[in-house]
């Protein structure tokens, strides 16, 4: 298992594991990257990572964080995966990012994009098959939410909505 994220996220996360197991485990690699300037597949490879083997990538609450340039680049590595891999990754809606749609978030826009702009990038779910297609992959399955709804917070007998600001989209890499 390889997580991948920040250095100063990596160093707490070992800290972490350090206290609670007392060591790494040697299933377990932790992979410090900023997606903004380091070579994904070089620190992959660093840590041990083959490319040539079928991978499930897991990039849950990343992307809004990047630039599109950034975005582009993790997905060009992801690009030379191996046939059969499969990818779930999240993505805020591209009209929340540009202002012209807050799906009800004032205080999260506010957040993320008005006083530290840390939110960059976004897509519309429409888009999503043509975008992952770019780098030979195919959408399979997009969850927004009614997904989330009917799938999770009905059988619990809970009368809630979900937010349209975020979703999840499952792909396979041909």
């Amino acid at each position: 298992m390889f997580e991948v994220d920040l250095p100063i996220n990596i160093a707490r996360k070992e800290a972490l594991v350090r206290r609670a197991l007392g060591g790494q485990p040697a299933s377990v690699h932790l992979v410090p990257v900023d997606f903004e300037r380091d070579e994904l597949a070089a620190e992959l490879a660093k840590h041990g990572h083959r490319a040539e083997g079928r991978t499930f990538f897991i990039w849950e609450g990343v992307t809004q964080y990047l630039t599109e340039d950034a975005v582009r680049a993790t997905f060009s590595y992801l690009q030379g995966a191996a046939s059969g891999s499969r990818l779930v990754f999240t993505y805020v809606q591209r009209d929340f990012i540009d202002g012209t749609n807050l799906y009800g978030s004032k205080s999260a826009y506010r957040k993320f994009r008005g006083k530290r702009q840390i939110w960059h990038f976004g897509l519309y779910p429409d888009e999503v098959a043509d975008f992952v297609a770019e780098y030979d992959w195919q959408l399979v399955e997009q969850a927004g939410p009614d997904y989330f709804v009917r799938h999770y917070i009905a059988p619990a007998g809970r009368n809630l909505t979900a937010s349209n600001l975020e979703w999840s989209a499952y792909a396979e890499k041909a």
